[in-house]
């Protein structure tokens, strides 16, 4: 029996142009291959370099930054993030421990950081925080519009006060900061940075007040990025995933309350579903400084925004899915009622919350509502 190598090896001999081919066509593989991949490494390598060109260009030490909703969560994730680039900090809250705990944490490690309790929700108060702001610090560079309010509730236990309070929150308290804030930011060539959601591209079940808001941010926001581009403003328009930052415990629900604490809860709580805080924030800082247009943040948040677009209707099945699963709410008056997430018993499911790193990110428990 012949082997097949000699037999190879034959027919290069009769036929010379068939092994020279062969030869030509690997050698033009290799020299492909390495092309490819040398030119991959100058991409990141150029790469690198903007990025660090951009960082020294727009470098953060000693810039002042107002972060709404400072005081806990990725809010104060952020304050520590840009407390290590060298910022002065700025934090606003409505809960004024809250925001004392975050300046004494923050103070001790070294940061520069002021505190000023203020509702955003407050159409007028807008002008007077950021004068108070610059009157305190001499300037405003950045704005960090982070505060938000999660209701978790099917649609029929919504009432239009939780979409009013889901747009007062979301979408005016930020217009009127960004009015208010504009000329100082401009002075100084600096940035806006707007935190919608993922939930601002794709309409979840049961958070429908918090989804109409954060959809009408983050057009407020990419719409503020084409037009304030002469002022020579940056602004970036952050929709992050689930994030493993304690929200959980801050949950408005209505329906069946334990319920829906349950879901939002464990989807909040492993690392398949939700990303850490800490990494977020220094991903938000770093666009920040690299003046990006639009950050979203976490793997699943980017599958399903990618998948919004090349297979809306395979998303919106899922949807529909979704919303079979979720509870619906009881046919009683108690049901119409708003309860916090950490007034609740959630049984079992408590012990797979992430409590430590709610403690870690200042997030309230039920002893604070006492």
């Amino acid at each position: 029996m012949t082997h097949p190598a000699d037999a190879a090896r034959r027919a290069d001999a009769a036929h010379p142009d068939a092994s020279t081919n062969r030869s030509s066509v690997l050698q033009r593989g290799v020299i492909g291959l390495s092309a490819a991949l040398l030119g991959w490494a100058g991409v990141a390598a150029l790469r690198g370099t903007v990025r660090a060109l951009v960082r020294r260009a727009h470098p953060l030490d000693g810039r002042v930054v107002l972060i709404t909703g400072g005081a806990r969560g990725l809010g104060l994730a952020l304050a520590r993030a840009f407390a290590r680039d060298g910022a002065r900090l700025v934090l606003v809250s409505r809960t004024v421990v809250e925001l004392e705990r975050a300046r004494q944490e923050l103070a001790a490690s070294g940061a520069d950081v002021q505190v000023v309790a203020h509702d955003i929700r407050d159409a007028g108060g807008s002008a007077r925080l950021v004068a108070e702001v610059v009157a305190r610090t001499g300037r405003l560079d950045v704005l960090v519009n982070d505060a938000g309010i999660i209701q978790m509730a099917p649609f029929a236990a919504v009432p239009d006060a939780d979409i009013r309070d889901s747009l007062d929150t979301h979408v005016w308290g930020p217009l009127h900061l960004n009015r208010a804030a504009l000329p100082h930011v401009a002075r100084s060539r600096g940035s806006i940075v707007n935190v919608s959601s993922i939930g601002g591209r794709v309409a979840v079940p049961h958070l429908l007040p918090y989804c109409v808001g954060k959809f009408a941010l983050a057009g407020l926001s990419e719409g503020l990025h084409a037009e304030l581009a002469a002022t020579g403003v940056h602004l970036l328009t952050v929709t992050p995933g689930l994030l493993r930052s304690g929200s959980h415990r801050n949950v408005r629900v209505r329906g069946a309350h334990v319920a829906e604490a349950r879901w939002f809860g464990l989807a909040s709580a492993t690392s398949l579903t939700s990303m850490r805080v800490d990494r977020a924030a220094d991903r938000i800082v770093r666009a920040c400084r690299e003046r990006r247009a639009q950050l979203t943040l976490g793997v699943q948040a980017r599958a399903l925004e990618v998948a919004h677009v090349l297979a809306p209707g395979a998303v919106a099945g899922a949807m529909r899915l979704a919303a079979w699963v979720l509870p619906a709410a009881p046919p009683t008056p108690e049901a119409e009622r708003a309860r916090l997430s950490r007034t609740l018993d959630l049984g079992w499911v408590s012990a797979l919350m992430p409590s430590g790193t709610a403690a870690a990110m200042n997030q309230p428990s039920a002893v604070d509502d006492r």
